[in-house]
């Protein structure tokens, strides 16, 4: 049914409906979930001569094969299952069951849940148990792309072999094409696993930094142009001497996050700086080449407070801070430190220190958002950012954290 022109619904009431539109499309998934999960425990598609419930759902409903897969390992998680004994069985994942029943959670985040824990390949019985629970808690909250990457971080934290991902690392491609005689440029194009961003990233920060002309004329590079040139840079400095830039007063070197402990019990997985997230494994095989340097935050070596003697964080807090956000705290961004801000909680102007309990990391996007002042920043108890959404994407406002950096703390509570 249109809406009138002459009466058009308030703002606030429109955000209202498309969510409970939304909300009800969620528990219409559901109930198409508890009717794959009813078909497939009834083993129907025998008695109509199909090969499986799959093939069943996706020749009555005209849906795809993935969608009606997607249905049925949905139910199989979510709903109580008969035992060949008789017996019934609790449902895998019971927070997910009730996030279906309430319309809390997306299908596509629904989805991701279910692949990442029916995925998981020999887990520990006390990660596996809050994994359940932090995929969904974070699902409900997250959109579907960084969902993704959150959940890819949790199925990382749960392989306790700690195996590097040889397939992405067999991947990595290069490719320099043929010179332009009219521009007198070479295209080149690749991809790298998340190690080679890294190494990348490291190797040409402190070369892209913008830099004023002799006249002191603004450097107009685009960041792409001063990249180029800082590759180009790096490049000649390796053939000559073996130099390399600093940025921030240090040599660039690749920063892991990570337990120590669970690095030396071969579990879990470690944070790079640039956002990737790596094995066990493959930490191991970086620590094999390198000195490991361990960070106390808060310790006696570094000051962390400078009070209002400066306007912008010093090194060593923003150091402090990067640590403990370890990238864009906004909830569901998955920026890594390199591409933040270190933001004033409680603006300078307005009387705040410039000290490591007043900052957070924020990317140049939500800062641009939390300056708006929809968004609003607490702290939690343990000291990390917590966010209070505005009452048109949350009208209970609950406080709400950025998980994607913290998979391992979370599964390790």
């Amino acid at each position: 049914m249109p809406f009138s022109r002459r009466a058009k619904i308030p703002e606030l009431d429109l955000l209202a409906l498309a969510q409970s539109i939304e909300g009800l499309a969620r528990l219409g998934y559901a109930a198409q979930v508890r009717v794959a999960g009813e078909v497939d425990t009834r083993h129907t598609a025998a008695s109509f001569g199909s090969a499986s419930t799959v093939a069943l759902l996706r020749e009555t409903l005209t849906i795809s094969a993935p969608d009606a897969r997607a249905r049925v390992n949905t139910a199989k998680m979510v709903l109580p299952q008969v035992q060949p004994s008789g017996a019934v069985a609790d449902p895998v994942l019971p927070e997910l069951a009730a996030a279906l029943a309430d319309g809390s959670i997306g299908v596509e985040q629904t989805r991701l849940v279910v692949a990442t824990i029916k995925g998981a390949k020999n887990p520990d019985p006390g990660m596996l148990d809050e994994a359940k629970k932090v995929l969904v808690q974070a699902g409900a909250v997250t959109e579907p792309k960084p969902f993704a990457a959150f959940a890819k971080s949790v199925a990382h934290a749960l392989d306790l072999d700690g195996k590097p991902d040889n397939d992405a690392a067999d991947r990595v491609q290069l490719t320099i094409g043929t010179r332009n005689p009219d521009t007198g440029l070479t295209g080149i194009r690749g991809q790298l696993d998340d190690v080679g961003v890294e190494l990348l990233g490291k190797a040409i920060e402190g070369l892209t930094n913008t830099t004023p002309g002799q006249d002191g004329t603004p450097d107009r590079r685009t960041p792409a142009v001063r990249r180029g040139h800082a590759l180009k840079e790096v490049l000649t400095r390796y053939l000559n001497v073996g130099d390399t830039p600093t940025h921030g007063g240090e040599r660039p070197h690749i920063t892991l996050t990570m337990d120590f402990e669970d690095l030396r019990n071969r579990i879990g997985a470690a944070y790079l700086e640039l956002g990737g997230v790596i094995t066990a494994g493959e930490v191991r095989l970086l620590a094999c080449d390198a000195e490991i340097i361990p960070m106390v935050m808060k310790g006696k070596s570094e000051v962390l407070d400078v009070g209002r003697a400066k306007r912008l964080f010093t090194a060593p807090i923003r150091k402090a801070i990067t640590q403990r956000d370890r990238g864009c705290c906004f909830p569901g961004c998955d920026r890594p430190p390199a591409f933040t801000d270190a933001h004033h909680v409680l603006s300078w102007l307005d009387g705040g220190d410039s000290c490591y309990d007043n900052g957070c990391l924020l990317c140049r996007f939500h800062h641009t958002e939390v300056h708006k002042g929809f968004w609003k920043i607490n702290w939690g108890a343990d000291g990390i950012p917590e966010f209070i959404p505005p009452i048109w994407v949350d009208p209970e406002q609950k406080p709400r954290r950025n998980t994607t950096h913290r998979v391992t703390d979370l599964l390790n509570p």
